[in-house]
């Protein structure tokens, strides 16, 4: 059985067959990069045609008549020159190796069969003993050169692999039983939601039913806190830049806000991408005193990020979606306390809905100190706080550094 670095290996190894064989269907055809993912791999290209997912049988066939000569996996050092040389007519690749070269790291080429590309390493020893029904191409879908909408839209081929055809079936299969279960075929077979284009991409409507289903959640959610006293209060959608700037998100967040323009005013505003810094606010209208601590402040309100169109999906990944959420204000003393409440009330509504719980622990990074509010110890003792109480609790946890907000 491979390990799970073996088969990573593997599927980077496909990649480099995936493009090798669309480079032998195709000659003019700009490659770019191909990463092995999560249950499989893809690799990019710039097409002087499109190509649709009609094609992809194709390039699977020749994947597999190469595949018996793909026996081993040579690894060469290359200069800068050698490298732009071999990619003279591709400027994807030259930018890599710019880069790369400009950063001061050595440049290398993998090659199997005919084909080599530029590439860091991580490769299966040979494809040649692989089980050509043990991958498959999925899909063809568009992508940003490096992720960026300003640099050119190219075709990324997308592939499943894993170590036999009876775990490739089974993983097809369980594909299929998800898409009769998919959320945005049932949202539209139990009309829940809907879409419009004078609305807008990831701005979901909720009908009566759907509506219904939403009131429901936010009951029951509300129910689960009462025990706990939290106090539910409500904020404005839009705020004025200023507020994020002083609570440290406006860097962070800068891309991802909506800018709302005022014909009756000269100060900025946004819409919401969070809630904590209109929570703080309340906290903050008036003077406190440790007595009147913890203070616990709930609501169920929507937030809006500017995402871009091609990552929005379903409810998935939207522009517009609705948190129920709540922020504690609280002594040292009380941390603990206080996080076994939230524990408990996340437990109760993960075991109502039949859901594994998993956690992970986001952690401040001691090696960059500036990116966070509060000094070395604040954060020491809070994070030592949470880590005694899952102990305690006899959870595993991962531990996320530098994940903290």
């Amino acid at each position: 059985m491979l390990t799970s670095d073996q088969l990573e290996h593997r599927r980077h190894s496909l990649a480099h067959l995936l493009a090798a064989a669309v480079m032998e269907l195709w000659p003019d055809t700009k490659r770019t990069i191909g990463p092995a993912i999560d249950d499989g791999f893809y690799y990019d290209f710039e097409f002087s045609k499109p190509i649709t997912e009609e094609d992809l049988p194709k390039i699977e066939g020749k994947m597999k008549s190469i595949l018996p000569s793909w026996d081993k996996f040579d690894r060469e050092d290359v200069s800068v020159d050698q490298a732009k040389q071999a990619f003279a007519d591709n400027p994807f690749k030259l930018e890599l190796i710019n880069q790369f070269s400009g950063e001061g790291q050595s440049l290398t080429f993998y090659k199997s069969g005919t084909f080599s590309d530029l590439c860091r390493g991580g490769h299966d020893e040979g494809l040649s003993h692989v089980d050509p029904e043990s991958f498959k191409l999925s899909k063809v879908a568009g992508a940003y050169w490096r992720g960026d909408e300003k640099n050119p839209m190219l075709t990324r081929i997308y592939g499943l692999a894993f170590e036999t055809k009876e775990l490739l079936d089974a993983h097809l299969a369980m594909l299929e039983e998800a898409k009769k279960r998919d959320h945005r075929k049932l949202g539209a077979e139990l009309e829940l939601f809907a879409y419009s284009p004078l609305v807008g991409s990831g701005l979901p409507m909720f009908t009566p039913r759907g509506t219904a289903m939403r009131e429901s959640l936010t009951g029951f959610v509300t129910a689960l806190m009462k025990p706990h006293k939290y106090t539910r209060v409500w904020i404005p959608h839009i705020a004025k830049s200023d507020l994020y700037k002083t609570s440290g998100h406006w860097d962070k967040f800068a891309d991802d806000i909506f800018h709302v323009t005022s014909k009756k005013t000269d100060d900025q505003f946004v819409l919401k991408p969070m809630n904590c810094p209109h929570h703080t606010q309340i906290y903050a209208s008036k003077m406190r005193s440790y007595r009147d601590l913890p203070l616990r402040f709930a609501e169920a309100t929507t937030v809006y990020r500017d995402e871009n169109t091609g990552q929005l999906a379903g409810l998935t990944r939207v522009r517009s979606i609705t948190q129920d959420d709540a922020h504690v204000f609280a002594r040292p003393d009380q941390v603990k306390e206080e996080v076994l409440k939230i524990y408990d009330i996340i437990t109760k509504f993960y075991a109502a809905f039949g859901m594994p719980l998993r956690i992970r622990l986001s952690v401040d990074d001691p090696e960059h100190p500036e990116k966070y509010l509060g000094g070395a110890e604040v954060w020491t003792k809070a994070v030592g706080a949470l880590k005694d109480m899952l102990t305690e609790l006899g959870r595993d946890f991962e531990l996320g550094v530098g994940e903290a907000a």
